[in-house]
């Protein structure tokens, strides 16, 4: 009788902790989520300052850690191998740069920054549409990211006087890297050039940090545009085509200090006309920069 006592007392027990965990858990949840009061307070106060909301933004917000990457290590014929392929190319250095030149395109790498540039295109010439454009921009990443097995994904969609920039991020544990991208441009005739950066992400580091809500961001946003609009006296209408939240650079010169850095969770912020992007800081909830065009 003892025995069986002593049994219900623990499972009683253990049935208080699990609800008293729930609890703080559940608590835990409510304080990283945004509401949906807040979330349509946010779209009033950006209506009410001409700023056009015309995408769905981020609700959930846990902790996250700084994130590691390194400069790249490569060979030159890695490089032609990469992209070239059987294609047969000559390689010549100009100071820092590796310049690989075959009969149908030129491959110019300087550190983690290149440029793939198809002299002819990459099929018959044919009016492009957005969704062609996509689609031929990510069976060229793919067979990339088959290569070197990294896993890119299309963060955004410009188009452009000729055609459309289409933007990849590497995707690394289900966050965007915004530092790891490839930027292709897609014509008439396909593929014109391909801009790329890469650096090798070494994983996460330091403790979890608070970052600061969507909402928040855009307020930010909203306070850095009618600076702008006073600078310039003009007051027309800003429309945000896309917000995302993945890891960037704190500061521009970050790299130049050793040969590796630490990148901080950012938001990233794509205005119609514009073809950078705004950059918040995810932790502090300041501006970064306006990547300059």
């Amino acid at each position: 009788m003892e025995w069986k006592a002593v049994k219900n007392f623990l499972l009683v027990l253990l049935f208080i902790m699990n609800v008293v965990l729930g609890y703080f858990n559940y608590q835990q949840y409510q304080q990283n989520v945004l509401t949906s009061s807040q979330e349509r307070a946010i779209y009033e106060v950006l209506s009410q300052n001409r700023i056009i909301l015309y995408t769905d933004i981020l609700t959930k917000f846990p902790p996250m850690r700084k994130l590691s990457l390194n400069a790249p290590m490569y060979s030159r014929d890695d490089m032609k191998q990469q992209f070239f392929g059987q294609e047969e190319a000559t390689i010549t250095v100009e100071f820092n740069k590796t310049i690989i030149t075959s009969e149908s395109k030129v491959l110019t790498m300087e550190g983690n920054k290149g440029e793939l540039v198809f002299k002819n295109g990459t099929r018959e010439s044919k009016k492009i549409t957005l969704n062609e454009a996509r689609k031929e921009a990510k069976e060229f990443v793919e067979a990339l990211g088959k290569k070197n097995g990294n896993h890119f994904e299309i963060g955004n969609v410009q188009e452009i006087e000729k055609g459309y920039k289409v933007t990849f991020f590497q995707k690394y544990k289900g966050i965007y890297v915004f530092v790891n991208c490839f930027e292709v441009y897609v014509e008439e005739k396909g593929i014109s050039r391909v801009k790329l950066n890469y650096f090798n992400t070494e994983g996460f580091t330091g403790d979890k940090k608070d970052i600061c809500f969507s909402d928040e961001a855009l307020l930010t946003f909203l306070i850095e545009i009618e600076k702008e609009r006073q600078e310039t006296n003009t007051y027309e209408t800003v429309t945000i085509q896309k917000m995302e939240l993945g890891y960037d650079f704190q500061e521009m010169e970050d790299l130049k200090i050793e040969n590796a850095a630490k990148l901080v969770p950012c938001y990233r912020i794509y205005v119609l006309g514009k073809q950078q992007p705004y950059v918040i800081n995810a932790y502090t909830n300041e501006i970064i920069r306006e990547i300059k065009e």
